[in-house]
């Protein structure tokens, strides 16, 4: 696989860094990049294999794994980690799950938009079902800036998988989605409540407890997300962005913007690189 580019984060967005695919064969997988002046070579395969709740893992365009951590070996019931390189999640997970993850890995590779904070289900090492927060971001090669695979992380909710079905994920989780599918003109408070047949004070306990933000916040954060997407990806006005992701005007829309990011919509135009699928 070539050498690839981990994604942007939002904000600042630091110089960048690369990382070569992981083989049964080679050594852990490193990122290498520039941070404070510092030319710096980190262990990225065993950091996230210190962190017992949190599934990590590479993609290639076929969807095979090209680097995964512990934990994620443990959910998928192997001992060894490099037993899932070049698997699918297909082979491992239940055809409905698979076919989720799948579908989810089409969409990136196809518009290069990530998924941020989704909330589906995993599995544990006792191959029950949890809830867990996936991100997932295009991994492009550095030479040329194509898509070449995908990288991210599943972080537990709650450790322990007892009791998912009452804690009311699956529900949140669709009214999630509808916030997503009507990000120009997003339901309210109450109608996501609703949809979670939910008072709004439960629903706002709901939310604060998974995203820790109030249900305010994470609709104006899917928003801002998306408005990340098309300032990098696209060439549409700062003004047609705003409108796109339900905001007032241009004013409103930088207002947030700078809140959430610390820069203001434009700086981080700038300081994205211009991907070739811009419309």
């Amino acid at each position: 696989m070539p050498r690839v580019t981990l994604p942007a984060y939002k904000g600042r967005v630091p110089a960048p860094s690369t990382l070569r695919a992981r083989s049964p064969q080679s050594p852990a997988l490193f990122a290498h990049g520039e941070v404070g002046g510092l030319d710096l070579s980190l262990p990225l395969e065993r950091l996230f294999d210190d962190l017992p709740n949190v599934a990590f893992f590479i993609k290639d365009r076929a969807g095979r794994y090209v680097a995964v951590n512990r934990t994620l070996a443990e959910r998928c019931a192997l001992a060894d980690k490099t037993a899932l390189l070049g698997k699918r999640p297909s082979d491992f997970y239940a055809a409905a799950l698979a076919a989720r993850y799948e579908r989810q890995d089409r969409v990136i590779l196809e518009t290069g938009k990530p998924l941020l904070d989704s909330l589906e289900l995993h599995l544990y090492p006792s191959r029950q079902r949890g809830w867990c927060l996936t991100n997932k971001y295009p991994a492009r090669d550095t030479k040329t800036g194509e898509i070449v695979g995908i990288i991210g992380i599943s972080r537990d909710v709650e450790t322990s998988p007892r009791g998912v079905e009452a804690r009311g994920f699956g529900e949140l989780a669709a009214a999630l989605e509808q916030v997503q599918k009507r990000i120009a003109d997003p339901p309210g408070i109450e109608e996501l409540a609703a949809i979670c047949g939910l008072t709004p004070h439960h629903f706002s306990r709901l939310v604060q407890r998974v995203f820790h933000l109030t249900p305010q916040k994470l609709v104006v954060k899917i928003r801002i997300d998306e408005a990340l997407h098309l300032l990098s990806s696209t060439t549409r006005s700062i003004a047609d962005i705003a409108y796109a992701t339900g905001f007032c005007d241009q004013s409103a829309f930088t207002r947030h913007f700078r809140q959430m990011t610390g820069l203001p919509p434009g700086v981080f135009r700038s300081q994205t690189a211009i991907l070739p699928n811009r419309e």
